[in-house]
């Protein structure tokens, strides 16, 4: 009996081909908006935070600036409000990350090392502004004993603008395509039930109960929603697969098993609600 009800499933949707194809479609934009409002929901601020900890200001030291004063001006910039942490990056040290990002050794050609020491400055995420960063960038570049205080935060202070801005377009566009996954399945069962409005009233002639006549077209739209939801996880997956890549702070791939059961859930649900409302009409065309 399972097999039946999934072949006449297979053939609600081979009947309207297009309208299945546009249905995946939308559902399928449907489902990836709902999984990026539910992520700015519950982790935009986790995810502004930790891209907020990862800004750096670089603040380089006079060589001839004694070890009492550098330990001294390193306490006095841990002990500013919003720094998170002050790593001193040694001379020495300051060799091994050149060689280790260029591969090039200068020792080999100069005697000296022309490296000076520097501070590595991270802060707090709050509150932490373009003019948080430009005041205590200002305030250190006319301290005694600091050659030069070098940052970059514009690129990743507007990034986390335009998504704060843009959460409620989000939320809005998801809604409405929540809305119209659900009609498109809604409507497209809908069409089917009528055009087959014979072959119901058939079946309800030799005995066929009004359950066995829905079951298939519930199945549709749970194979509408899983379909969907197959193609949002590819594609979800592929997405954060490269940002992980590229962005190596952003690591989402051990969260990505939950984000993919709960697109399948949304999948499932969105294409179980519009296919069993849509079921209910066959009441009305077996009364008719």
């Amino acid at each position: 009996m399972l097999i039946f009800y999934f072949k006449e499933a297979v053939k609600i949707l081979r009947r309207s081909s297009f309208a299945t194809f546009v249905t995946i479609f939308i559902t399928s934009f449907a489902i990836t908006l709902t999984i990026l409002s539910v992520f700015i929901l519950f982790e935009a601020n986790l995810l502004s935070n930790r891209i907020k900890k990862s800004i750096e200001v670089n603040i380089y030291l006079d060589n001839s600036l004694p070890t009492e004063e550098i330990q001294h001006l390193q306490n006095k910039i841990q002990n500013e409000s919003g720094v998170l942490s002050v790593e001193l990056i040694s001379k020495e040290k300051a060799i091994d990350e050149f060689i280790r990002e260029t591969g090039n050794d200068f020792r080999k050609v100069l005697d000296s090392n022309p490296l000076p020491n520097s501070f590595v400055v991270k802060f707090q995420p709050n509150p932490l502004n373009e003019i948080n960063i430009e005041s205590f960038a200002s305030k250190y570049k006319r301290t005694n004993g600091v050659t030069e205080v070098v940052y970059d935060y514009k690129t990743v202070l507007k990034l986390l603008n335009y998504l704060k801005s843009s959460e409620r377009i989000v939320y809005i566009f998801s809604f409405i395509l929540i809305f119209l996954s659900l009609y498109l399945v809604y409507s497209n069962n809908k069409v089917q039930i009528q055009n087959n409005r014979n072959l119901y009233l058939t079946m309800k002639l030799v005995g066929a109960k009004t359950i066995s006549m829905k079951i298939p077209i519930v199945l549709n739209g749970v194979i509408i929603g899983l379909i969907s939801s197959i193609i949002c996880i590819i594609i979800n997956n592929l997405i954060l697969i490269l940002l992980t890549k590229f962005y190596y702070n952003l690591n989402f791939l051990p969260r990505m098993q939950y984000i993919n059961i709960l697109i399948l859930v949304i999948g499932i649900l969105l294409g179980l609600i519009g296919s069993i409302a849509s079921s209910n009409k066959i009441h009305k065309v077996l009364d008719s």
